[in-house]
């Protein structure tokens, strides 16, 4: 039976900074940390729960953004409407919902589930869909969809340990979701579009002009004439590297040379080289090279 949504009484609402979790209203209060967030276009929010014991309700009433659940405990049911459905399923591990934007709901859930929940706004989503040459995503409850699952555990990992080129691989992880999401692979794109000799060469030269900047996905399909869709893919078959890797790898090849050839700060080149400071630039650059920045320059001196 279709249930009336009626306002709660009293409300709580999250207190993360992102609009597309703190707008919704629980009828308990939430327990929720903010993983990432990125010009309230795309936000990323850990819901571990609710203080209190028994069933909450939450409603959407007014939603400016689509939202991608990755429901991280199993137990209970979720209860309630979804835009124009009813919905009743159980709650399982690792089982995605999608709720576009512009979908009123109101549900309830046990109080102790935990989600990890993508916010998109819909001028990106409808960019990203574009891209692809696809509809908006439709609804998805509950759905089993590993690749979902994978990815969107990709974005909250790299935003918790940015490595050298985080902006262009959450980029790249979006394009991938919305790909999943709207089902749009296309057979054969693969062989049909190639990077020319000539297109390759001025996509590496802005790369390496750019390395203290950000460069995007967009910037680098826009020189390359290519979609960042098909970009993506025909780099890495032209070079055999991702643009997210290819730019750290050169970002890196640049920040050798400089603790080798010059008497920078390592403040100085990491902002030379595009990290966002010196301690990104150490962590990274010990990551992937296995020593310091400080005991490299020291080695390379012997």
């Amino acid at each position: 039976m279709r249930r009336e949504s009626t306002s709660l009484e009293v409300s709580y609402h999250g207190s993360t900074g992102a609009d597309s979790y703190d707008s919704v209203r629980f009828s308990l209060p939430p327990i929720a940390e903010l993983v990432y967030l990125h010009q309230n276009r795309l936000s990323v929010v850990r819901h571990l729960g609710a203080r209190g014991e028994g069933i909450v309700r939450a409603q959407v009433l007014d939603p400016a953004h689509a939202h991608l659940f990755v429901h991280l405990n199993s137990g209970g049911r979720y209860r309630g409407q979804v835009g124009a459905q009813a919905v009743d399923k159980p709650l399982q591990r690792h089982h995605i919902s999608f709720i576009p934007a512009s979908t009123a709901v109101d549900i309830e859930y046990p109080a102790e589930h935990s989600a990890l929940i993508l916010g998109i706004a819909q001028p990106y989503l409808l960019d990203l869909t574009r891209e692809l040459g696809a509809a908006p995503p439709a609804l998805i409850q509950g759905a089993p969809n590993q690749r979902l699952v994978q990815l969107t555990l990709m974005i909250a990992q790299e935003m918790r340990t940015p490595s050298f080129a985080s902006d262009l691989m959450i980029e790249g992880l979006m394009r991938a979701i919305a790909s999943v999401l709207v089902r749009s692979h296309e057979p054969g794109a693969r062989e049909r579009v190639h990077l020319s000799p000539a297109k390759l060469s001025r996509v590496l030269a802005f790369i390496e002009e750019n390395l203290d900047g950000e460069i995007s996905l967009g910037a680098l399909a826009a020189v390359a004439g290519l979609s960042p869709f098909h970009f993506s893919r025909t780099f890495k078959l032209a070079t055999g590297e991702s643009p997210y890797h290819y730019v750290g790898l050169r970002r890196l090849a640049r920040a050798q040379r400089l603790l080798s050839d010059s008497q920078l700060s390592l403040v100085q080149i990491a902002l030379e080289c595009g990290f966002a400071s010196q301690s990104h630039f150490t962590s990274v650059f010990s990551k992937v090279v296995g020593t310091s920045p400080g005991r490299y320059r020291r080695e390379s001196a012997l």
